[in-house]
Parts: structure tokens; C-alpha cells; sequence
């Protein structure tokens, strides 16, 4: 199980699609979380979605496949299902002062646009911080706390969390190829929760 997690992208729209498909294509990511401010992956999205058939037009060309189309376009059918399935797992985070909150079974990671909206509870009860405000990628550990930011998408870099086999989490940054630049692990043993009285 994974999350994806992509920096603002201002007005570089090619770099977003890139990095949009490079996190589609992997099927153990479960979320890809934009981290602008802006509306920039709502408008890639949307483009993708453009001529994607709506559930009624999907059902119907499937049925009149099923009974006078050729194992290749019913196979093409199900592929732009597929890809457009896909496309429900990107988001945008919420209008601060919401932070998004995802979960990778014990592991708490706590996602932003501006890490300086954040308090000392937040901190305190998230293993991952993800925020995309930045000059550049970099990740920072603090005790059993880890900061990550692939910064502005201009830089060429994206970042994975990874849940692995032994309850842990590999934490990583990409460039836009999926290769890796930068990759750090953190022990299943810290994954526990702080509750601050």
C-alpha cells in the first residue's frame, strides 16, 4: 500500500500529467494527494476525463460488445474503465485550515499545503508530515517523526510512501522518470500514537 504525494505545479501542466501517470501506473498506490493550493490537478483530471464514457454510455457500448465486438475493443472498453477508475484516486487537499489525514494501517500520515498552519498536537500525533510549500524537495527526521516535500513540481520530484511487508514505511523521493533520488525507512516500533493532554 502506497500514497503518492506531488508538490504545486503552478502552470506546468505536462510535468503534472507525468507525474499523475507515473502514480496511476502503480496500482499499489492507493491515493495520490496534490499538495498546491491552486486547481491545477483538478484541471488535469479533467482533461484525462474528457471522452470517458458515463456509466449509462459504458453499459450500453459493453452490451452491444458483448454481443458484436472483437476481444480487442471490449479489452480497450475496459481499459478506459479502468483508467478512468483510476483517476479516483487523486486529490487535492482541503481548503486550510483542514489538513488531510491519511492512514497506512498504524502509521498516521498528516498532509498540508503550508506546514506553518500546523500546532503542536498535529506534530505530535502524525509519523509522516507531507506539505508542498517549498523551495525544494527534502526530507528531515525528527526523532520518530519524518517532514517530507517534493517541493515545487519544477524540480523534477515526487514523493511515495510505501507500507512494507514488515509493518514499516519506506519514505521516498522520485524524479518524474520513478526513479529514486532520495529513499528512508522507518521502523514499525515507531508507529505508535501520542496523546497530548
Amino acid at each position: 500500500m502506497r500514497i503518492g504525494v506531488i508538490g504545486p505545479a503552478g502552470k506546468i501542466q505536462d510535468d503534472l500529467r507525468r507525474a499523475i501517470e507515473l502514480f496511476l501506473a502503480d496500482p499499489e498506490i492507493k491515493q495520490i494527494i496534490y499538495l498546491g493550493s491552486d486547481g491545477a490537478a483538478e484541471a488535469v483530471v479533467d482533461e484525462f476525463s474528457r471522452g470517458q464514457l458515463d456509466e449509462n454510455e459504458f453499459l450500453t457500448r459493453g452490451a452491444e460488445l458483448a454481443c458484436h465486438g472483437a476481444p480487442e475493443d471490449i479489452e480497450q472498453l475496459l481499459g478506459q474503465e479502468a483508467a478512468a477508475q483510476g483517476l479516483s484516486r487523486v486529490r487535492r487537499l482541503p481548503d486550510p485550515p483542514a489538513r488531510a489525514i491519511e492512514m497506512l494501517e498504524k502509521w498516521i500520515v498528516l498532509a498540508v499545503h503550508d506546514k506553518a498552519i500546523l500546532d503542536e498536537d498535529d506534530v505530535a500525533n502524525a509519523h509522516v508530515i507531507v506539505y508542498g510549500k517549498s523551495a525544494d524537495a527534502d526530507f528531515k527526521r525528527f526523532g520518530p517523526r519524518s517532514f517530507l516535500t517534493p517541493g515545487p513540481l519544477s524540480k523534477g520530484r515526487v514523493g511515495r510512501i510505501s507500507l512494507r511487508p514488515d509493518g514499516g514505511l519506506d519514505v521516498a523521493l522520485l524524479d518524474l522518470d520513478g526513479q529514486h533520488v532520495l529513499r528512508e525507512s522507518m521502523a514499525p516500533t515507531l508507529a505508535k500514537m501520542v496523546v497530548a493532554s
